[in-house]
């Protein structure tokens, strides 16, 4: 048996496309199982996804950072 990975660009064609693989009978369609985060794993994704959108923020110069000095008079 082979595995195959697929990535689907439009969300919108999803149920479209696993109707059909269902459908075929050489294929056997398994859907990956939701994971569930504990509150510790979502508050890490969450900081994660601010760091991130600052990051990208600061690449388009909509915002400044902190020099070094002024990082370590807050310490």
């Amino acid at each position: 048996m082979s595995q195959l990975v697929l990535n689907v660009k439009n969300k919108s064609k999803l149920p479209f496309l696993m109707e059909l693989l269902k459908r075929m009978e050489f294929v056997e369609v398994i859907e990956p199982k939701a994971k569930k985060f504990t509150a510790k794993e979502k508050q890490f994704l969450c900081e994660l996804d601010e760091t991130v959108d600052f990051i990208n923020q600061y690449k388009k110069d909509q915002t400044k950072t902190k020099s070094f000095d002024q990082l370590l008079r807050e310490l």
